[in-house]
């Protein structure tokens, strides 16, 4: 059972957190944000609970045409166990400080990073949303059950299988100039 104290102490850091949060999205709001052509770095923000793969998101950038350096993933743990099979880079909610600053060392180092384009493939998520909010990327794919200032091309959560999402995410990428 947790103290009153304890509750107190969680609510506290959730409010400051989502206060970061809506300050970080109305800076990206401000932002003049426009696909950059050629896609030259893609970044992605990934939430394992998809049933995805490390490859997908390699194939991905391969169909745009990257190659694997041009790439950055990095992916969210509930739990701070230290290894995580999917990424090399690992978010936890304890990479966030108790005022709702990025401490951790990967997410210090995917925001340290450049990106053409950022693909958030999570659902709704304060950890993540304030990582991507924090991305240095010109161009945002998300999906609807995010706040819609952090994503400037929004697809639908119904896409479930990634092979959906990665037919819609080139259709709509090469349509948008």
């Amino acid at each position: 059972m947790q103290s009153i104290k304890d509750m107190i102490f969680k609510s506290l850091h959730e409010n400051l957190l989502k206060k970061k949060i809506n300050k970080s999205l109305l800076s990206l709001e401000a932002q003049n944000r426009a696909k950059p052509s050629p896609i030259k770095t893609l970044g992605c923000i990934v939430d394992p609970m998809f049933p995805v793969d490390v490859n997908n998101f390699i194939n991905l950038a391969n169909r745009i045409g990257l190659k694997d350096k041009d790439l950055k993933i990095i992916t969210f743990q509930e739990n701070d166990n230290g290894f995580n099979i999917f990424s090399n880079m690992n978010i936890t909610p304890t990479s966030i400080s108790f005022y709702g600053n990025l401490n951790g060392n990967d997410s210090l180092e995917f925001i340290s990073y450049e990106y053409d384009l950022l693909v958030n493939f999570f659902n709704s998520n304060d950890v993540l949303t304030l990582l991507s909010s924090k991305a240095n990327a010109k161009f945002r794919i998300g999906f609807d059950s995010v706040d819609p200032r952090l994503n400037d091309l929004i697809f639908s959560n119904k896409i479930k299988k990634f092979k959906e999402f990665e037919k819609e995410f080139v259709k709509y990428l090469n349509l948008i100039k």
